[in-house]
């Protein structure tokens, strides 16, 4: 339920309803589930992060 953005580097969630359908076909819809979210943002570490600036090849 999680989207990653990189301009804060984390995994943001969005607040809001969400409908859960399950169903055969989306003709066909068997049962539902409705989940409240409260909006988050998790920052991850920046362990993978290069030490010293890469030149890249062009």
């Amino acid at each position: 339920m999680a989207s990653f953005n990189e301009k804060p580097n984390a995994w943001v969630t969005d607040s809001g309803v969400y409908t859960f359908k399950v169903g055969a076909s989306s003709r066909d819809i068997k049962d539902s589930a409705t989940l409240k979210l409260k909006g988050n943002t998790v920052k991850v570490h920046q362990i993978l992060e290069p030490k010293h600036k890469l030149n890249l090849l062009k």
